[in-house]
């Protein structure tokens, strides 16, 4: 994934080194399109049971082997200079992949902001319709964009001519013209990108929780390992992986994507919590344990906890839906002793913040527990 979370913080910055190799071999101009051939992973976008009215939300973005920006963009909404005047939009990054159908209504101050955002075709149309205050400074909103590959292709040519290489042809897919002579086998490459290693990568979704990385890696141990890019491939290997790890997964794991997203997915606390014991034995023990959020620090833990004894002691993986609210990792007590917990709180009727209240108050009198016979510090 072409990603601000790696590198310096801007998702073009790759696009712009490609742009340096290009001309560092001397091509300054391209006669023909930018192709994007995507046949890595399966093109199934979404995962199995996704929620249809979630799907134009970042966190449900469709899956690509091409990905760019994890297939959102930040929608900007400012309001225009008078009551009655349409809002004014931007998009960050800014990219013609998108094409905005704009409905804003500036309104007078006293009411909160009514926006909403729908994508009106398959091919990338987003309106934008609502009231938005003139005294509100801007709205902003994460969005998913429809056809993740074409947005790829749409950023690099866009990029490469920012560069000042000349891209004569338009950024396609290999279905949208006769791309006769495309023989993918005769051409060499002129350099190739490495992505992050895994050392990074695996802290940069499981901090924040980021749904498409988690579905691009379940996806690639299918391809690699199976043979095809699909998110039910990749569950076997998961599931293989497990069983050679002693684990019993019949009647404790069921994995219709890799991020959690679905409802069809199924996994009791206990087989996590085997899975975490196994960690503390594995040799990539430090690489999982810092890669997962801290309460009150960082990541989806981060407000969470707070001057508590579990603030900045556990270490643990949420996992959140309406009516769901699950959290497993680890505590260490006040005798230093490190304790693996896994809770799930299925269907309840509890605010989202009482559920959390109720995980966090276990969690933090087991941070203060001392237990007998053990002295304070261990």
């Amino acid at each position: 994934s072409i990603s601000e979370r790696f590198g310096d913080g801007e998702a073009r910055t790759v696009f712009r080194a490609w742009a340096d190799s290009l001309r560092a071999h001397g091509v300054t101009r391209v006669a023909g399109a930018i192709v994007g051939v995507d046949e890595y992973f399966d093109g199934v976008p979404y995962g199995r049971g996704w929620a249809w009215d979630d799907l134009e939300a970042y966190y449900s973005a469709p899956v690509a082997g091409l990905q760019y920006n994890e297939g959102a963009i930040r929608v900007q909404v400012f309001p225009g200079r008078q009551a009655g005047e349409p809002g004014i939009i931007s998009l960050n990054p800014p990219t013609g992949h998108v094409r905005i159908v704009n409905e804003t209504r500036t309104v007078e101050p006293g009411r909160p902001p009514r926006l909403r955002y729908t994508h009106s075709d398959a091919a990338g149309t987003l309106l934008v319709s609502g009231e938005i205050p003139s005294n509100t400074v801007a709205v902003e909103r994460d969005v998913a964009v429809r056809e993740p590959t074409r947005f790829f292709v749409t950023a690099l040519r866009e990029t490469l001519r920012e560069a000042g290489i000349q891209v004569e042809g338009p950024a396609v897919l290999p279905g949208d013209r006769d791309e006769e002579g495309l023989a993918l086998g005769r051409i060499a490459p002129l350099f190739v990108h490495h992505s992050a290693p895994m050392r990074e990568i695996i802290p940069a979704f499981m901090k924040p929780s980021q749904n498409q990385m988690a579905e691009m890696l379940l996806k690639t141990l299918g391809r690699e390992l199976r043979g095809t890019g699909s998110a039910a491939a990749g569950a076997q290997v998961v599931d293989s992986l497990f069983r050679g790890w002693g684990m019993t997964t019949e009647r404790q794991l069921l994995m219709a994507d890799g991020s959690g997203l679905s409802r069809y997915n199924y996994v009791s606390p206990d087989l996590l919590m085997e899975l975490l014991e196994h960690m503390t034995r594995s040799p990539n023990w430090e690489t999982w344990y810092a890669s997962l959020p801290i309460a009150g620090v960082d990541g989806t833990l981060r407000a969470r906890m707070r001057d508590t004894p579990a603030e900045g002691n556990v270490h643990g993986k949420t996992g959140t839906l309406s009516s769901v609210r699950a959290l497993s990792g680890y505590v260490t007590t006040a005798n230093g002793e490190r304790l693996i917990f896994s809770m799930i709180v299925n269907g309840h009727a509890l605010s989202a913040s009482d559920a959390d209240r109720l995980v966090d108050t276990a969690l933090s009198r087991l941070a203060g527990f001392q237990r007998r016979g053990l002295p304070a510090g261990r």
